[in-house]
């Protein structure tokens, strides 16, 4: 290692016989600067990157302990190294400083063994922060990375989604289409809604992993949501001639309008995505005083136990299938469980005696 690579210490005493000595202990392994005073110690921090302090507790005008405070108060500063320098005498302000935030300590008169381990440890400990630190750096860089790269990618694949949307739902009433090409636009639309759910899913994603997502919670009719939910569904659950049948519909909950709305119709999307034709999807809700419990159900092929510990987990792929065809991202009931938690609620699994599938959310009540 040159010399302009060995570790930088700052030693400050007021005693121009002790920096004299710490200078020849030091000098072949370390960098030394030294100083005189508490001021003139926080001016040299101030002008460049130190690895570690040795501070003289005993000095006129500022003490070590109170140039200790100004270090740690200072956020350019405070992850240094400080190593106490004092008498054997001076055990309490030895602990005053231990309480301050010191590194470390040694005793006049110094003894070059013990400084030097204590010395190597303290660097050693601050080389390991300082790389935790870079890798910290790096991983945040390349997330902010990837979530702009989310954004923009969504941004720019929706606008062309809307027009193709937008073509294909108005070349049925512009021209007669053959059995066949009827049937090739509802596969083009089919493939529209995946895409569609695909990018409405990772930007789920990256705005609930960078915790950027603002919530509006007033209270909010259950009948009401489930209502524009069944709607939403009922052109894909018609296809698989799909019944969604709706119970009890009780309850006013205490929840953001829009994600509310989204997590329960992940559930009831979910739940016609795995359902096989001519089955029925049950949604209903439960109250008390506390807290309302809303249910979906379907009659698909439950979930395997060695699946089930993927539940609600983040890219959670598990065996069974959409019976239609329809994508998956793994990432639909991981964004469930994120948005109910985020609104005070609760996410859940049942698996009754007589097969299928029941989720359900639980909401405070408003």
């Amino acid at each position: 290692m040159s010399q302009s690579q060995l570790p930088l210490i700052l030693a400050v005493d007021d005693e121009p016989a002790n920096l004299i000595l710490l200078e020849r202990l030091l000098k072949d392994r370390y960098r030394i600067m030294t100083v005189a005073s508490g001021q003139d110690a926080l001016d040299m921090l101030a002008q460049a990157p130190f690895d570690l302090i040795l501070l003289d507790i005993m000095m006129p005008g500022m003490t070590g302990l109170q140039t200790l405070e100004r270090i740690r108060a200072n956020p350019n500063t405070d992850d240094i190294p400080v190593i106490l320098i004092s008498a054997l005498t001076e055990v309490a302000d030895i602990t005053t400083g231990l309480e301050l935030g010191a590194s470390d300590y040694i005793t006049k008169p110094i003894d070059l063994d013990i400084t030097l381990a204590r010395i190597q440890t303290q660097i050693a400990l601050k080389q390991l922060m300082n790389e935790r630190k870079e890798t910290i750096a790096r991983l945040e860089a390349a997330q902010a990375m990837k979530n702009r790269f989310v954004r923009m990618a969504s941004h720019d694949l929706k606008g062309p989604l809307m027009n193709i949307r937008m073509v294909a739902s108005l070349l049925p009433n512009l021209v007669e289409l053959s059995p066949d090409a009827a049937s090739m636009l509802e596969a083009a639309e089919s493939s529209l809604d995946t895409m569609q759910m695909v990018i409405n899913d990772f930007l789920d994603t990256a705005a609930l992993n960078s915790d950027r997502m603002d919530l509006n919670l007033t209270p909010l009719s259950v009948k009401h949501v489930i209502a524009e939910i069944v709607k939403e569904h009922s052109v894909n659950s018609n296809r698989k001639n799909i019944t969604l049948a709706t119970g009890d519909l009780a309850g006013t909950i205490y929840a953001d309008v829009a994600r509310f709305h989204q997590a329960l119709g992940n559930l009831v999307s979910n739940a016609v995505k795995y359902s096989p034709p001519d089955t029925t999807v049950r949604i209903w809700t439960e109250c008390d005083d506390k807290t309302v419990h809303i249910y979906v159900a379907d009659q698909g092929p439950g979930i395997p136990e060695a699946d089930q510990s993927r539940l609600f987990t983040e890219f959670g792929q598990l065996t069974p299938r959409p019976t239609g065809g329809e994508a998956s991202t793994g990432l639909g009931l991981w964004i469930v469980k994120h948005l109910v938690n985020l609104q005070r609620g609760q996410v859940g699994w049942i698996s009754p005696a007589e097969g299928g599938s029941v989720f359900w959310i639980e909401i405070p009540a408003a």
